[in-house]
């Protein structure tokens, strides 16, 4: 087994807990995870076109950030260097076969696999990932793991499939990017950010893309896992409305539908022709967050009285389905930093809410809760939380935005008060959470919340000493969350995958991207 470059993490009993109780709450008789599929009796079929409908088009220049449109894509048309294995949680190979580290854990040499070709026919050399490394670092190509990319000082190709990377320290999550990062074409990067041209190594090579609307994949003869994809193809559409993919479900036009809106996958949660599979990363987290630059937000009191009037159990039940836990941390059970008796800390107490707002001399004050309107969910969590904050004594206004002003706002930082939305990378290394996923950004975030107790923090999560030394940040950027509150988590939830029971083999990383080697239509 390679030399592992990261933390010891949490076995796969945590994760599977967390599947059968969304399983369990949602009453689904299938949900399950997709890593455990059984194959169909009669084996694996070839041939056949797989239709995925989504709800948002896929994100071309986004390809090397974990962005949920582009879970249809990445691993379909690429590869990644390793996948985290769903029950030890620890790297596997993927174009990269294995791997050393030295005792300072500053130098990792990577074998490459040989025999692999890029859809335009030329093969796969250590090149491709330092072209892949360095692209990550340009400041016109967004990444939640850029700060990894550049911990890297130089890179060298030994030959053609071994490259030796040189940190300027350890670092804890590097075998995380690794995993978010797909290896593009050095040769038609630029096309790729421009939604021209997608070369990839992976089992499918795009055919046709069109913008706002979906694209078409076909099977790639030349793929080295031999005998994969089953697929001869995959057909991509973009419907922005939930009940729209539920039709296309059930009329049999699609075999799979990603994000479907949990109150919609409750329709048909008894009908033996479909299927629910949570995610057991369940990095899909729910938050309320609150823009510190504006008064009643910037006193922590108010934020932490906000934090006790959300009703969370209501917000489960009623805007997610049940799919998911409550939770008052950012933390999936499968990452170190998940603390079972602190991730309840926060539910609903409308007498301490109203205690905590009242001393801060907020009762009264209007706070503005923004969200995504073409979202339903968020749409449903924000009329939750404007209910809950009114009965605390504050006057809570709903500020819906369209996407791009919504995106535009979080990105800038200019959002009007507090608002609601979904957050990820929360099931692996805290120290990816805290210096990428952008609510928690201890650099820059959503909520302009600055502390250099906080990078302090962020950088002992990023760069432990020890072990010993982890689990201590760990603790302290438990304790800081809960009594900071910028961020106030409601319910980790997950990305689901509705099927027909004619889709057999889907698989799926540990970022969520679809991984459809596997994958087959039974008749």
């Amino acid at each position: 087994m390679p030399q592992q470059f990261i933390p010891r993490l949490r076995g796969r009993s945590s994760l599977t807990i967390t599947a059968l109780v969304a399983c369990g709450a949602l009453a689904l008789s299938g949900c399950r995870s997709a890593v455990n599929t059984a194959p169909d009796v009669s084996g694996p079929q070839k041939g056949g076109v797989l239709n995925i409908v989504q709800s948002a088009d896929i994100a071309p220049a986004t390809f090397l950030s974990q962005n949920n449109p582009n879970f249809s894509v990445i691993r379909s048309v690429f590869n990644m260097l390793t996948a985290y294995d769903h029950r030890s949680l620890q790297p596997q190979p993927e174009l990269a076969t294995s791997w050393k580290i030295t005792p300072d854990k500053k130098t990792v040499t990577l074998k490459l696999r040989d025999g692999v070709t890029f859809h335009s026919g030329r093969p796969f050399t250590a090149d491709d990932v330092i072209f892949t490394l360095e692209a990550m670092t340009r400041q016109d190509v967004p990444s939640q793991l850029k700060h990894v990319a550049a911990a890297i000082t130089e890179m060298k190709a030994d030959d053609a499939h071994t490259v030796t990377l040189r940190l300027a320290q350890p670092v804890s999550n590097l075998f995380d990017l690794f995993e978010v990062m797909p290896i593009v074409d050095k040769d038609t990067f630029d096309d790729l950010l421009a939604g021209k041209k997608f070369v990839g190594t992976g089992p499918f090579q795009v055919e046709k893309y069109t913008p706002g609307s979906g694209a078409d994949l076909k099977r790639y003869a030349g793929y080295w896992q031999q005998g994969r994809p089953y697929l001869d193809g995959v057909h991509i559409s973009v419907q922005s409305q939930s009940q729209s993919m539920l039709a296309s479900l059930r009329s049999g036009q699609t075999q799979l539908a990603l994000d479907l809106a949990p109150l919609d996958t409750a329709a048909i949660k008894n009908d033996p022709a479909f299927e629910v599979i949570a995610s057991d990363a369940n990095d899909a987290t729910y938050y309320v967050g609150s823009n510190v630059k504006i008064a009643p937000l910037d006193d922590r009191e108010v934020r932490q009285g906000i934090a006790w009037a959300i009703d969370r159990n209501r917000i489960l039940k009623q805007a997610l389905g049940d799919i998911g836990r409550t939770g008052s941390l950012p933390w999936s059970s499968s990452s170190p930093a998940f603390d079972q008796g602190k991730a309840g800390t926060y539910a609903q107490d409308l007498a301490k809410a109203k205690q905590l707002i009242d001393r801060a001399g907020a009762t009264g004050k209007t706070v503005q809760v923004a969200f995504n309107s073409g979202f339903a969910t968020n749409k449903a969590i924000a009329e939750i939380v404007q209910f809950d904050l009114k009965a605390a004594g504050l006057r809570a206004q709903l500020v819906p935005l369209q996407a791009p002003d919504f995106f535009a706002k979080l990105g800038s930082g200019d959002m009007p008060g507090l608002f609601v939305n979904v957050h990820g990378f929360g099931q692996l290394s805290p120290a990816t959470l805290v210096k990428g996923a952008f609510p928690f950004n201890a650099d820059k975030n959503a909520s302009s919340f600055d502390s250099d107790e906080y990078r302090a923090i962020a950088k002992q999560l990023w760069t432990p000493a020890d072990d010993a030394a982890a689990k201590a940040a760990y603790t302290r950027i438990n304790d800081f969350l809960l009594d900071q509150q910028f961020v106030s988590d409601l319910v980790v939830s997950a990305h689901t995958f509705t099927i027909s029971t004619k889709l057999k083999g889907l698989r799926y990383t540990m970022y969520d991207y679809l991984d459809l080697d596997d994958a087959y239509l039974t008749k």
